[in-house]
């Protein structure tokens, strides 16, 4: 897999009469949604995302996602077959969507963006007792040694499989190195992998 050589960038325009959290639950669920599809219909799931003015303090103090949005691929092609204006015809009284544009070939940062998912203590527990044949109480003694769920930025997600809410909580961290690789259906990675997108 080729490195990320193009982008579009997706802007959430200030409105005073609605929060961004609120905008960004119908951007993003229409980003999932044409995502999904790109994988579904054309086997594409080289497409991934990142928040360029993304904010996490590790003291869990204060967390954001801020404004926008880009989108990268390792080509202009994949972008261009994704439609993301036509995903969003409907926000552009909300969303600024920019011109698909080449990636600056100078940039030295890159970022590796995560759905974090965190199993509660309770389930934890249960999994180690079993695992281990111990009983709860230890296993709960083990477990709440770990590192505690971090208070991340999320956005409000709906499911239109189960036509359910849920959390979409977002981890965005540095990397030394650029690593290629595939994307999931939201255009991040899961926990354990850490493919890149160029960041400034």
């Amino acid at each position: 897999m080729s490195q990320m050589t193009h982008y579009q960038v997706l802007t959430i325009l200030p409105d005073p009469d609605i929060a961004p959290y609120f905008i960004w639950r119908k951007l993003f669920n229409q980003v999932h949604i044409a995502l999904a599809e790109m994988k579904n219909k054309h086997g594409i799931e080289s497409i991934g995302v990142s928040f360029p003015d993304y904010h996490y303090d590790k003291k869990g103090k204060s967390s954001k996602l801020g404004l926008k949005l880009r989108v990268f691929a390792p080509s202009s092609d994949e972008l261009v077959k994704l439609q993301i204006n036509k995903w969003l015809s409907k926000l552009t009284d909300y969303v600024e969507i920019g011109f698909i544009e080449e990636v600056d070939k100078n940039v030295k940062s890159h970022v590796s963006v995560h759905r974090y998912r965190f199993k509660p203590v309770e389930v934890q527990a249960q999994a180690l007792a079993k695992k281990l044949s111990i009983g709860y109480e230890e296993a709960m003694a083990t477990v709440a040694k770990r590192k505690p769920e971090m208070p991340l930025p999320f956005i409000q997600m709906h499911s239109q499989t189960n036509d359910s809410d849920y959390r979409l909580k977002v981890l965005q961290q540095s990397c030394s190195e650029p690593k290629s690789g595939l994307f999931n259906v939201y255009g991040m990675n899961g926990m354990k992998d850490s493919v890149t997108v160029p960041h400034w």
